[in-house]
């Protein structure tokens, strides 16, 4: 097939989240598979300023529809191999920035006229390149305008787009580029767009619901995260839109793969000692590691538990730092967090840090190679997300060795098997649904008491998540599929 791949971050280019890993990845397994795929996303100067010497142009002069006017904007392309490229639309009035989507915590004010300008630009580059995609498939609501031009009368006609059908990957219902209604005039579409059955939202533009209602396919990150969304909790109001797509059979839920290449403990470049399933004694040298990084006294015996994670409300971060200092007072662990966000969340962990020095540290930032250390030097991975469409961590944790800790929700449920002494062979975390403070200590002591009292059933454990098949090439067939049933 050939793919286009509508996207506004890929890693390494541009990354605010996950969405950006599986621009990168999702397309390389597809086009391995030998599927020809076109990425699409915008050139940020700011955010990557090396990428002018590793790209071409490829068209100068891109004549982009705009309101009543017409822009003009570049493409450049970075060629990966025969199957794979990725196409970057350069536009400095709206993408020449220091951040993707907000500056400092505020949105940019212009954000829907940016995104409907990505998404025409993206459908002109199709035409200009001469591109014949089989699927456009567009991600989250910074691209879900393309899956409307693809079904209006400005682009139906081309013979580019003549047996396309589209597709749209739900990364976070609750993101969904809502927007004053005088915004469509940017668009070149006409006031007969604006209705329940399309862009029309409480009297506004919402860029999401319409990608969702005008695509061939819709599918979220996660087998359970498909189902959640359909429920009022989980669906932030969209669920009755999304319950009408499942209703017509056009909703899936794909888990996510992992880059197995990245993160491999038996290779990975950032650790001070390699390891792999069956010659663990190198896991034990990161954790010495990763306790001195920390600041933390070096013991082997303490059970450490990590986080790497946005300090937000959405990650249960708030919950975890009210239910520890209970732990920290009467058990002998430690904790370790990399991350950053919500000051006031930051301001808490910064007050445990200070009061349990020896027991709790945190490092207020992100560090690539940190978030290595923490993955390979932790014994548990605590993630007591309130939702979480697929997840990645839990995935990296059980690759290197490292007990996941959960809530059951969204991908967290469909990745990590709950210990149970009867299915051992089967397990390979530990999880809790409630979020409340009990519920997580009570989990966290449970943990600590199997790797204390019960170490051959730790090591099971341990083995279980590190044999799990997480790679993208099993995304990659699933994919395949829903590509196929979209011309069904």
């Amino acid at each position: 097939m050939n793919i286009v791949w509508v996207t506004s971050e890929a890693a390494p280019y541009a990354k605010t989240g996950g969405l950006a890993d599986v621009s990168a990845a999702l397309p390389k397994a597809l086009s391995e598979r030998g599927h020809k795929v076109s990425v699409i996303m915008p050139y940020y100067p700011q955010v990557f300023k090396d990428l002018t010497a590793k790209t071409s142009l490829r068209y100068e002069l891109l004549g982009v529809p705009f309101g009543w006017t017409e822009e003009w904007a570049q493409v450049r392309e970075h060629k990966i191999s025969d199957n794979l490229s990725f196409f970057f639309i350069a536009y400095d009035l709206y993408f020449d920035r220091p951040s993707l989507y907000d500056f400092q915590g505020t949105e940019y004010g212009d954000n829907a006229a940016r995104f409907i300008f990505f998404s025409r630009a993206a459908m002109q580059a199709v035409l200009a390149l001469d591109l014949k995609p089989d699927i456009l498939h567009c991600n989250d609501w910074t691209s879900a305008f393309c899956n409307i031009y693809l079904k209006t009368p400005l682009y139906w006609d081309f013979d580019n787009f003549k047996n396309c059908k589209s597709v749209i990957t739900i990364h976070n219902i609750g993101y969904q580029g809502v927007f004053d209604k005088n915004n469509l005039f940017l668009s070149g579409l006409g006031w007969e767009y604006f209705n329940h059955t399309c862009l029309e939202y409480h009297d506004k533009l919402n860029f999401m619901k319409a990608g969702i209602m005008t695509a061939d396919m819709v599918n979220a990150v996660s087998p359970t995260y498909a189902k959640e969304i359909m429920t009022p909790d989980y669906g932030f109001t969209l669920d009755p839109v999304l319950h009408h797509v499942s209703w017509r059979g056009k909703l899936k839920g794909i888990l996510n793969g992992i880059d197995q290449d990245e993160w491999n403990p038996a290779t990975d470049k950032f650790l001070p000692a390699k390891y792999d399933k069956d010659k663990m004694e190198g896991k034990k040298a990161c954790k010495a590691a990763l306790q001195k990084e920390f600041g933390l006294p070096v013991n082997p015996d303490v059970p450490v538990f990590g986080i790497v994670s946005r300090l937000a409300s959405q990650k249960g971060i708030d919950a975890f730092g009210n239910a520890i200092e209970n732990l920290l007072y009467n058990e002998d662990l430690q904790v370790v967090i990399l991350g950053t966000g919500d000051k006031e969340l930051e301001g808490h962990l910064n007050y445990l840090n200070g009061k349990y020095p020896d027991k709790f540290s945190v490092y207020l930032g992100f560090s690539n190679k940190l978030s290595h250390l923490v993955e390979a030097g932790s014994d548990f991975f605590v993630m007591p997300s309130r939702y979480e469409p697929c997840g990645l961590n839990q995935m990296y944790s059980m690759r290197y060795g490292t007990i996941p800790i959960v809530r059951g929700t969204g991908g967290l449920e469909d990745t990590v098997v709950n210990y149970d002494p009867a299915a051992l062979d089967k397990s390979t975390g530990f999880k809790f649904y409630i979020l409340s403070d009990e519920a997580i200590r009570n989990t966290l002591k449970w943990a600590i008491g199997i790797y204390r009292n019960e170490p051959e059933n730790f090591k099971k454990i341990v083995y279980n998540g590190m044999a799990t098949d997480f790679s993208w090439d099993r995304t990659a067939s699933e994919y395949e599929a829903m590509y196929n049933e979209a011309f069904k």
